[in-house]
């Protein structure tokens, strides 16, 4: 069943919203206030477009307010995504989501509640961002971590060097020669190609896989592709924005790192110094060699540039690659460039607008969706459903079922259990399935999860 949906804000963020959306046969109406992306998105994206401030009644019934499902608010004010949902609930919008940087808006409950606003669900862009770098920080051979399952199963990407032991090998075949270690592969991006792999498909040097293990055998995984997962201690952040000073928060909540933060605004570096505690923050450029050498950039396992200047972000981090720091992280704002960071050099490359959308088309999802995400550079997404009883997909084995070509089932969470399935599995109601999808498959392998 399609939905009515009204995006308001058309940035990075609101046009991959209405791209995905509109290829998944949703009715999708964008509003924006500047011209030039109005008519940017009207020429690029199979959606109606209005333009106008979202927060004016006649922009919103025109684009069809009254029969919408969803309100999506993605304009750059919180206090205006706000007020879109206040008046979405006025006008009888099941859903409204808004994105809200500044948690002062509910943070105090029970004084001040989302509900208290008509917020639905509040989206926070660079929170969810610092938490996918300290998971990156954590697998530090990983070009990619996500979470599924309660935490119990992870998918990494690892990229094979020429010392790989499984290339030139089929995917049948090392698995084979490794069952004591239950992973499968679900993904290889391949020439900025993404394929699901079949047992026949061979691993090949500059290949960028996609392993789906139990969180605890993850380690293993790597060694059998001749990486070292080595703890990462001496950390360094350049910038202290909202996504820097995220991260360096939460990295204190973890035991014995030593953390620096690099921030150029003096004032901003003084508030800094004062909210972090285990944290030395130091006022400077950190695009001066200098300064990052006498900061002990030698020393340093690990280098994460979230600057508010995506160049600055990848020349850091080649040149701190270059003097040997173990994992370099670069903040990049153009989804385009994704899948040329790690063959530069860059070990992981993180992206806001692709994690904000993954947040709500989670929320948009049919079937019992648990959590979706996708990897930066990848065009697939990885979606964890809770099965329901009567499901199409608990009717026979996996292989008999005519599941999807270009989706794969990566691992099934059974109470406290972790399965990596085989041809012969067949999925029971309750269980917790992720599955590894390309985008032009997700409509048929929804239909699987429907009771």
């Amino acid at each position: 069943m399609s939905l009515n949906i009204v995006i308001v804000g058309l940035g990075q963020v609101g046009s991959h919203l209405a791209k995905v959306l509109s290829r998944e046969k949703h009715n999708v109406v964008g509003i924006d206030s500047d011209p030039v992306c109005c008519q940017q998105s009207g020429e690029s994206l199979d959606i109606q477009v209005f333009q106008g401030q979202g927060t004016d009644c006649r922009v919103l019934e025109r684009a069809g307010i009254r029969e919408a499902d969803m309100l999506i608010a993605l304009t750059g004010s919180d206090d205006q995504n706000v007020l879109l949902c206040q008046m979405a609930a006025r006008y009888g919008v099941r859903r409204k989501i808004a994105r809200i940087r500044n948690t002062a808006f509910y943070e105090n409950p029970p004084l001040f509640t989302l509900a208290d606003w008509g917020v639905d669900v509040a989206i926070q862009p660079e929170e969810e961002t610092a938490k996918e770098i300290v998971l990156l920080i954590k697998r530090s051979a990983a070009t990619d971590v996500l979470e599924f399952a309660q935490n119990k199963v992870q998918l990494i990407g690892i990229r094979l060097d020429a010392g790989c032991p499984v290339l030139n090998r089929t995917v049948q075949q090392v698995s084979q020669q490794f069952q004591e270690y239950t992973f499968r592969a679900v993904a290889i991006l391949r020439n900025n190609r993404t394929i699901v792999p079949s047992g026949h498909d061979l691993y090949l040097q500059r290949d960028q896989v996609f392993f789906m293990a139990e969180t605890e055998n993850i380690s293993k995984i790597v060694e059998l592709m001749g990486k070292s997962d080595e703890k990462l201690r001496r950390i360094m952040v350049l910038g202290g924005g909202k996504i820097g000073r995220a991260t360096a928060r939460l990295l204190e909540k973890e035991e014995d790192l030593e953390i620096k933060l690099i921030e150029q605004d003096p004032e901003k570096t003084l508030r800094l110094a004062d909210e972090l505690s285990r944290t030395m923050v130091i006022q400077g450029d950190g695009r001066s060699f200098d300064l990052l050498a006498t900061e002990g950039i030698l020393e340093t396992d690990a280098l994460v540039s979230v600057t508010n200047d995506q160049e600055t972000n990848i020349l850091t981090s080649l040149l701190a690659k270059h003097l040997g720091v173990t994992k370099t992280i670069a903040l990049v704002s153009r989804e385009e460039y994704l899948p040329l960071m790690a063959p530069i050099g860059v070990n992981a490359a993180v992206n806001i607008n692709l994690i904000t959308s993954n947040s709500i088309l989670r929320l948009i999802r049919r079937g019992e969706v648990v959590s979706l995400a996708s990897l930066p550079g990848v065009d697939a997404q990885v979606v964890e459903y809770l099965v329901p009883a009567g499901a199409r997909i608990t009717r026979k084995p996996l292989s008999k079922i005519g599941f999807p070509r270009d989706a794969i089932v990566g691992a099934v969470m059974r109470g406290d259990s972790v399965l990596i399935p085989v041809g012969e599995t067949r999925i029971q109601a309750g269980d917790h399935v992720v599955v590894f999808s390309l985008p032009h498959a997700l409509n048929e392998v929804e239909k699987f999860f429907l009771p």
